[in-house]
Order: structure tokens, then C-alpha cells, then sequence
């Protein structure tokens, strides 16, 4: 007797039924798994501020209720608040460049190897790292430290409210004058000050920063609207007030 084999085949509505189910199971699997790397990136930026905030209250308490800062220019090197570079790692091209966490202004005070945010890797193919070893990707208030090293730190206590002026924030800046960034290809890097000119604030979580203030609680802050880089306007960098203001700051 002759066998008869039957085929089935999957009907034009199965198919589309198929691929519509599979579309809405990746979607859904994408969002929870946004959701998950965005607490991630939260308890990260968290820890990091809690650790450098125990570290400032007690490198302060040590040194006569003065901050620290931001930099120090030496022949053999840039000793920065959160690390040292040499000058040879100063002279290689950006994102082969190292520092020495443990000859930072506040060396001893905080953990040598706090962990990097994974926030970074949000924006994908835009980011463009700085440093060899990983990025902190939080900022310290330049006012507080002296600017760029031309001016002395200031004291604890000149500051009128300690519990309004930012110590740490979460920061990142725009770059579009470093390959391979160019001005049609901005990038997304770490930066490590915050101040009264640039736009330097990363407003990572829910359109917040983080920010540790003088007077040892933390919290979130929004973002000055008009402050937005519109050259990376997906990068959520800007500031808290507009150019030239010291809101938070002092």
C-alpha cells in the first residue's frame, strides 16, 4: 500500500499572530530589562555618593573644615581630587590615559576602587571614554575646590546653608572636539567638575542628579530646562541654574 504524507503549513494569520506575539514578549522583555539596569545604575551612582560624602565629612574634619582641590599641577604630573595622572599618561590620546585613584586629594578618605555606573552604556555607541581604567562619572563642585587650582578651597564655614550647596553630583560632559566626537557626532564622556560655567551635571536618574551635599544628606536635583546641551539633548547633561549662577554651588 502506498502511503500518503501529509505537509502542513502555517497559514498567512498564523504567521502574523506568531510574529505579533514575538514582537510583544521582546518588547516586554526589553522594558523589564531597561528597568533593571536603571536600578543598577541607581544603587551604583548611590553607593558611590554615600562612600565620597563619609570621605569628604571626615577628610574635612581633618583638615580644618577646608575642602580640597580640584587640582594640583606638578612637573611630574596632575595630582586631581580623585586620583593622580602622570604627565606621560597626560600626553597619550584620550581613553589610553590612567590616574592613580590612590594619590587623589582624597586618597585615604574613600575607597581606592569605587565602581563604575553603568549608565554609560545607556547611550550605546555615543560614549567616549577618557580613561583606560573605567569612569567614576560623578563631579565635584569646583567653587568649593578652587576652580582649576588658581584659587584657594573654600572653608566649611563660609557657606551660609551647607544643606543647599552641592558637594558631588553626577556628572558627564558633551565632547565634540576630540576624535573620534566631532560636531556631527557628539559623544558622551566622563567629567569630573562641576561649576558656575559648564555644563557638566548628568541628569541620569529620571531626569534628576544625584548629589551629595555639604552637609552630609544626599538627594536628587532637576535640571534648569534652559540649561539642556541641545548638542546632545538625549544625553541629559546640562545644570542647575543658567551660566554664571552659583545656585547649589556656594
Amino acid at each position: 500500500m502506498r502511503l500518503i504524507r501529509s505537509h502542513a503549513a502555517f497559514t498567512v494569520i498564523e504567521i502574523t499572530v506568531a510574529v505579533s506575539l514575538a514582537l510583544v514578549l521582546s518588547t516586554l522583555l526589553a522594558q523589564a530589562g531597561w528597568r533593571v539596569y536603571e536600578s543598577s545604575s541607581l544603587a551604583v551612582s548611590a553607593s558611590n555618593i554615600r562612600q565620597l560624602s563619609a570621605g569628604a565629612a571626615q577628610y574635612l574634619t581633618e583638615n580644618n573644615y577646608r575642602f580640597w582641590k580640584f587640582r594640583v599641577d606638578a612637573p611630574d604630573g596632575t595630582r586631581f581630587w580623585f586620583g593622580f595622572e602622570s604627565a606621560e599618561s597626560l600626553g597619550r590620546p584620550e581613553g589610553q590615559r590612567s590616574f592613580d585613584p590612590d594619590r587623589g586629594a582624597l586618597a585615604g578618605y574613600v575607597p581606592s576602587a569605587l565602581r563604575p555606573d553603568p549608565s554609560f552604556a545607556l547611550h550605546g555607541g555615543a560614549f567616549k571614554p577618557k580613561y583606560s581604567a573605567g569612569y567614576l562619572a560623578i563631579g565635584y563642585n569646583g567653587v568649593l575646590g578652587g576652580g582649576f587650582g588658581k584659587m584657594s578651597p573654600k572653608s566649611y564655614w563660609d557657606l551660609n546653608q551647607p544643606s543647599r550647596v552641592v558637594v558631588f553630583a553626577t556628572s558627564a560632559q558633551v565632547n565634540t572636539f576630540q576624535k573620534p566626537a566631532s560636531s556631527a557626532k557628539p559623544m558622551i564622556e566622563e567629567f569630573y567638575l562641576i561649576d558656575e560655567r559648564e555644563r557638566t551635571v548628568h541628569f541620569r536618574h529620571g531626569d534628576q542628579a544625584m548629589v551629595a551635599f555639604a552637609d552630609g544628606s544626599s538627594g536628587f536635583l532637576p535640571m534648569d530646562p534652559s540649561t539642556r546641551d541641545k548638542r546632545f539633548t538625549k544625553s541629559l547633561i546640562g545644570r542647575f541654574a543658567p551660566v554664571g549662577s552659583t545656585k547649589y554651588l556656594e
